[in-house]
Order: structure tokens, then sequence, then C-alpha cells
């Protein structure tokens, strides 16, 4: 069996998210293998604060049959001075298959592919990739208008702190490889320089301004204060104005999507958030099913992408 790293969804193809959501669709249905995970080893190393992500893959290793380590910065070594490095090297002699990672620096994920013959999951690491968030919310956004074809040559709008975003740096390759058109939404301040340079996307000026452009679903992010140096927005209230989501944007058939947790009131009004037209609590749910068929692809328990 080979393990596949899913590390970022640069360069994904459209095929292979097809593969990877048709699975999820089973899972979704109860119609996947029962128990493929059975006899492997799942390790969860979060070090860093999460909730949505760390629950749903620890429920969907354990509902597939996974043996579950869990480890977290407080609780492991590294908390007496040992490297990422030799935390992974230690899982993998113990024989882990599949290490789920979530880590504070950009490239902490690819660094432990590189010293491990288990399959990295990447679940975020700093401004860097989150891959099956971005999985996940392109499940819930094909769901939501009838299957992932529907998803060719529609138009999504992503809103607010890309700079900071590593849920945007996942997002925008796959809504591209699905066949949308994106834009981006954003202050300049919060705009990263390869946006100009090699990204080629259209920038906007504001959520009326995506809703102008054609805009079938707006993907809000959340406005990352905590990454932030120095003043990137002149107030919370002004940057809510421009690129805060309202219910005057809902036309007919709008979508709205938000990696969690919302700030409500900034990114996202509140009647917004609990709007039929909003997908928030399908993308939630859609994390199980969704990271069931990553760790199943990735351990080689399903072998339908090529390693």
């Amino acid at each position: 069996m080979v393990n596949r790293d899913f590390l970022t969804l640069e360069g994904v193809s459209r095929e292979e998210l097809r593969t990877i959501l048709d699975l999820s669709r089973d899972y979704a249905a109860g119609l996947s293998e029962e128990r493929p995970l059975s006899g492997r080893t799942v390790c969860l190393a979060f070090f860093e604060s999460s909730t949505r992500t760390a629950a749903s893959f620890e429920l969907a290793a354990r509902r597939a049959g996974a043996d579950v380590v869990s480890l977290s910065q407080k609780g492991s070594s590294l908390s007496k001075g040992e490297s990422l490095v030799d935390t992974v090297v230690t899982l993998d002699r113990l024989g882990a298959d599949a290490l789920v990672l979530r880590h504070p620096a950009a490239g902490a994920a690819s660094l432990a592919a590189r010293h491990t013959g288990a399959a990295v999951v990447n679940a975020g690491d700093g401004c860097g990739q989150h891959p099956t968030q971005a999985l996940l919310d392109l499940y819930a956004l094909a769901e939501s208008w009838g299957g992932f074809d529907e998803l060719d040559g529609r138009r999504v709008a992503v809103v607010g702190d890309i700079l900071h975003s590593r849920v945007a740096r996942s997002v925008i390759p796959a809504f591209r490889a699905a066949g949308m058109e994106v834009s981006l939404v954003a202050p300049r301040t919060l705009l990263p320089r390869e946006v100009e340079a090699s990204w080629g996307l259209p920038v906007l000026g504001s959520v009326d301004d995506a809703v102008a452009w054609g805009a079938e679903a707006l993907y809000a992010l959340r406005l990352q204060r905590e990454r932030m140096t120095g003043a990137r927005v002149p107030s919370v209230a002004e940057y809510a104005a421009y690129y805060g989501v309202a219910e005057r944007h809902l036309g007919p058939g709008m979508r709205v999507l938000h990696p969690g947790p919302v700030n409500r009131g900034v990114e996202i009004s509140g009647d917004v958030v609990l709007d039929g037209r909003s997908l928030v609590p399908d993308q939630v749910s859609a994390g199980l099913s969704v990271r069931s068929a990553v760790l199943t692809l990735a351990t080689g328990a399903r072998q339908e992408i090529p390693a």
C-alpha cells in the first residue's frame, strides 16, 4: 500500500477533486466500506488551537476503525524543547500510519513529511495551507447546487483577510480546479504580494462590487487580528461596512460560506449566519465525511489517486 501526503491543493486536478468528493459522498451516505482504517494508527498532532478540525478528524478516524493517538503542544515533549522533526521521527518509529498535523509555522507539514513514512495530512500550517478545509467547502457548495459538475462556470468571491489566510491559499486553487471563476474582495493591506504577480484574479473593492460582478457564492474569511503586525484596517466597523456580508447581499440562489469561527457582525452579520442560504452548518457537517475520505486515501486503504 502506498501512503499519500495531503499537504496542499496547489496543482490539484479536477479529476482528483472528483475522486475525493465522490468518496466523501459515499461516507456521508453510509455506502463506503465498513471500517477501512481498521488496524491502522492515526496520530493527531495539534500544536495550535482547533475545535472543528480536531474534532472532525478524530471522529472520522475512529468511525473508520483507526486507533487514534492525540498530541498537543502542552502535553508533548515539544513543551520541553523537543524539535518538531524529533517528535515526527518518534511517531514514525511507533508505527503511525497517518500524521494529521496542525502547526503555527507555514511549511511545518512539508517538513514533517520529509521525516516519516506515514501519510502527513496538513490540518493547517500557519499562513500556509489548509487543504481539507477547502475540500469540505467544495463538497458543501457542490451538494447545495446539485453535484460536482454544477460548480463548473460558477462565480465565487473570496472576501476578507486573504493575506493571513491559509484557507484562502487552499480554496482558491480548489475552486479554480473545479472550473469556477474566482474574484478577491479585500483591502490592499490584506492582499498577499503574489496576487498581482501570479494569481491573475480580479480584485474588487467591496462585497457590493462582488454582487455586481455576478458572484453566486461569497466566501467570507475570518479577520485574523492575532496574526497581524501593525494596523491593517482603520477600524473593525469600517472593515465590516465594506467587507462584511449582510442580508442585502443575499439575492436568490446566493450561497455564503465561512471557515469558522465566525466573528458575527464583522465578516458576516448574525442574521446571515442563520439564513437558509448560509452553508456554514453544512461546512461543519461535511468535515466528517471529507476527512474520512482523505484519511482512507492517504493511508492507502483505497488507492484511487496516484501517489
